[in-house]
């Protein structure tokens, strides 16, 4: 297993809005309308966290690929250069879901882009609103899947246990990174700990998002024990989201 850098971000649709509660006030226009110019200083930022950061691969989630929201912006062509050259975004609902072609939601998307031509396919929850999941091959026998998990908790639970599935089915070790929405806490994740052999890497006291004075651990790195015993993760704030990325370090066997 080489070592492998993947970050991941909920970009909040690249609005500017942080966790600040002035912020959400002073910009809740832009959740309507977002004017390119805010969007792309939004990405400038996410842009100069890309460069420093340097990752392999970079997951996105709440980022649009073109809606009346956002002027019509694809966002993550914005990101793409020669650097990431491999890419894919694809609306985040379920593949017959009407909100995949209404007006507002329907550049409502997940995206990822890569340094190197990775395997991928798209593959979907059963229950929920928002169902896909992207699964990379980033070689034989190591598989990173990362996803938006439901704000319903009886629905969030359903796709809990639908990720432990997919992470002990999958050949070899497995990753799983998202914005799993525990809102009432870790003790959601029972039905995918519980002697499962899987590893949360978050730490309880390291909050992801933030509104006002209330913050939360939301998003989250799940791995298998032997990528687990391999891995660092790292918390880095973002300016212009209300959720903090993730960056997952994975060294070599014997680095």
């Amino acid at each position: 297993m080489p070592p492998y850098k993947v970050l991941m971000s909920n970009l909040g649709y690249a609005r500017g809005i942080s966790g600040q509660f002035s912020h959400h006030v002073r910009y809740m226009h832009r959740h309507f309308y977002c004017a390119p110019a805010v969007q792309k200083h939004a990405l400038g930022q996410l842009s100069a966290l890309i460069a420093r950061e340097d990752p392999d691969i970079c997951c996105f989630v709440e980022i649009d690929k073109g809606s009346v929201t956002s002027a019509g912006y694809n966002q993550l062509l914005s990101l793409v250069n020669a650097k990431y050259r491999y890419f894919d975004i694809e609306n985040k609902y379920g593949p017959t879901s009407r909100l995949r072609s209404f007006f507002v939601t329907k550049g409502k998307s997940n995206g990822f882009m890569a340094k190197q031509d990775f395997s991928y396919e798209r593959i979907y929850f059963h229950r929920g609103t928002k169902r896909l999941i992207y699964k990379i091959e980033l070689e034989a026998n190591l598989s990173l899947f990362f996803s938006h998990l439901a704000l319903t908790k009886s629905v969030r639970r359903a796709q809990l246990l639908e990720v432990r599935e997919l992470m002990h089915h999958v050949p070899g070790e497995a990753i799983f990174l998202g914005d799993f929405n525990i809102l009432s806490g870790l003790a959601e994740l029972s039905p995918l700990l519980d002697r499962s052999g899987i590893v949360l890497l978050n730490r309880e006291d390291v909050p992801t998002f933030t509104f006002h004075k209330r913050e939360l651990v939301l998003d989250l790195c799940f791995c298998t024990r032997k990528v687990a015993a391999l891995s660092r993760l790292t918390v880095v704030p973002q300016a212009y989201s209300d959720h903090a990325a993730l960056v997952l370090e994975i060294d070599s066997p014997g680095h």
